[in-house]
């Protein structure tokens, strides 16, 4: 009972101290739903934002944030889409920021708070922001890996692939390769459904390793051969979009042409490219412009130059702008490929074309550099403001708890000691008597040793009223009486009394006393006998004394020790006296 008592106070306190420092602000995450929850006050937004007319979303977006009708998150999050749709990137991290400034979002918005997250690391990326979207990235896989639900693969794969992109920027290549291979893992364990969705993303998720490893220089054999794998699984998908089939193939055949180049398989890399050429996506504006890094490569200058005459249209119909990033990617390889063809003139104008635009992209990258960081206090300054006012409540409620616990110990203490103050008595109760059988039995056992043996035979006095003749008793009558004095007088309670005990007491010979017991008898010994009676002894003390401990049953009746008790009670009954007191009391 004193160890119950004691796992009883020992859970409670743990579990008031997990509620005193989890507080009443968290949140589980065990409550994140499934799948992305569509409201209607997102089917208002969604259906505003595929208009095309993204002040219309931007609109719509605030009005129904005004009215509660979409969280903060949400709203947020729509608004950055908006804003880099209408090309105001600084705008965009602001809002993508704010979205995910809350670091335990609310289980109802978690995923919408993901892609809010995902969408600015991709941005930051692109901004060269590698630290923040370090940071950024590495928040959200953490929350990720606390969610047990089929959508974080796909989120997860995602993630990783932009820690890679991250690291490689920064030429950490060991760390990056450790972060693509992990993006695979997630690959593999996405789930595909009717939509195909999944799968398709799981193949750009791949062909964006292979190019990572190819624009740096690295072997990508393999992740062109994982791509080709993907892809041949898509083909056969009844739901699988053909356009989008013959870009992936394309994509492929480019990667090959790559590798082998840098394998220095030439004629094989020059197969594949044909085969590129040859394919709607490679005719196209986007894949010839594409193509020109394999054709830099393998120095085919003058048709990369012929491709290179259409990048101004294409940088155009993208949205893009002279950048530092575009500077480098686009017009160094165009001023290169120009200059090798011996095309002076083409190359002169491509050089004028970088000088007018550097000046003005390096303005806008220093604009940018300060916009993120005015960016960046703003909200450092938001999170303060939510850590202050968690930390107001968390104190509160560790306050209230506290109070709540020490109440509630002081209560299981005096209970406790009341408790104890009856085991107490009851332990003295049971000393008293067994003290008082004990002399008792001293008594008796010195009586019966003054008595002297008359003749030959076995004249034994136990009682003042009863005198037997064990020599004209039968074996069986015998066995009867003996049992019957022990049971009657108790001795089985003294744990020295065993057979040489039973013997000095009968005055019996070790031969008859043996026989007694030996012959159609259920014990076989008189010392069965004995733990029989001890252990129907403290069987009932089991059930009727819960105060009691095993211990103190033991001893009780007569055993030794509590290990020799234990195990003669379970070779008996089957069951050990604990888990008999539990089925009993």
């Amino acid at each position: 009972m004193r160890q119950k008592l004691h796992h009883i106070i020992f859970i409670v306190i743990a579990a008031l101290l997990i509620m005193g420092c989890t507080g009443k602000d968290s949140r589980s995450l065990s409550d994140v739903p499934e799948t992305m929850v569509c409201t209607h006050a997102d089917s208002i937004a969604l259906a505003a934002r595929f208009t095309g007319d993204f002040n219309h979303f931007l609109a719509v977006t605030d009005s129904l944030a005004d009215a509660g009708e979409l969280s903060q998150i949400r709203a947020d999050g729509y608004r950055g889409v908006a804003y880099f749709q209408l090309g105001q990137i600084d705008k965009c991290i602001e809002y993508l920021r704010s979205a995910i400034a809350d670091e335990n979002p609310p289980a109802a918005d978690f995923w919408e708070y993901i892609h809010a997250g995902t969408n600015l690391v991709i941005i930051l990326n692109s901004q060269r922001n590698y630290d923040s979207a370090m940071r950024i990235t590495l928040r959200l896989i953490n929350l990720l890996k606390q969610v047990d639900n089929p959508l974080s693969a796909s989120e997860l794969q995602t993630l990783y692939l932009c820690l890679g992109d991250t690291k490689m920027m920064l030429e950490r290549r060991e760390e990056a390769v450790e972060s693509y291979n992990e993006a695979y893992q997630w690959v593999l364990r996405t789930p595909n459904n009717a939509t195909c969705r999944p799968l398709a993303a799981s193949i750009e998720t791949v062909e964006n390793i292979a190019a990572s490893h190819i624009n740096h220089q690295m072997e990508a054999g393999i992740w062109v051969d994982r791509m080709d794998s993907l892809l041949a699984v898509y083909e056969v998908q009844p739901k699988a979009i053909d356009k989008e089939v013959k870009t992936f193939r394309a994509l492929v055949l480019l990667h090959r042409a790559q590798v082998c180049q840098m394998q220095g398989k030439e004629a094989e890399a020059a197969r594949n490219y044909e085969q590129y050429k040859s394919t709607d996506y490679g005719s196209s504006l986007e894949g010839r412009i594409n193509g020109c890094d394999y054709l830099v490569e393998a120095h085919r200058y003058a048709e990369a130059a012929d491709n290179y005459t259409q990048l101004d249209r294409f940088i155009k119909e993208w949205g893009y702008e002279y950048d530092l990033e575009t500077i480098g990617n686009n017009l160094l390889p165009k001023l290169r490929s120009n200059y090798h063809a011996g095309r002076q003139d083409s190359a002169l104008h491509v050089a004028m074309q970088i000088a007018e635009v550097y000046d003005s992209a390096l303005v806008q990258q220093k604009q940018r550099d300060a916009a993120e960081m005015a960016t960046i206090y703003d909200v450092q300054g938001k999170e303060r403001q939510i850590v202050e006012q968690r930390a107001g409540k968390r104190l509160f409620t560790a306050i209230s708890i506290a109070v709540a616990i020490i109440a509630l110990l002081a209560g299981i203490l005096a209970v406790y000691f009341f408790r104890q103050q009856r085991v107490i008595r009851k332990k003295n109760r049971i000393l008293v008597e067994q003290m008082t059988e004990a002399v008792e039995y001293k008594r008796m056992m010195e009586e019966g040793r003054s008595k002297s043996r008359v003749s030959d035979e076995v004249i034994v006095e136990k009682t003042p009223d009863e005198i037997v003749d064990f020599d004209a008793l039968t074996t069986d009558e015998l066995s009867q009486h003996i049992r019957s004095v022990i049971i009657r007088e108790r001795l089985y309670l003294n744990a020295q009394f065993d057979r040489q005990a039973a013997i000095d007491y009968f005055h019996l010979s070790k031969e008859r006393i043996g026989a007694a017991f030996s012959q159609g008898s259920e014990f076989p010994t008189i010392a069965d006998f004995i733990n029989h009676c001890r252990l129907e002894y403290a069987k009932e003390l089991l059930a009727v004394s819960p105060d009691m401990t095993v211990d103190d049953i033991a001893s009780a009746s007569g055993f030794g020790t509590r290990r020799t008790f234990s195990r003669l009670f379970k070779e008996r009954y089957s069951i050990t006296p604990t888990e008999y007191r539990n089925q009993n009391v």
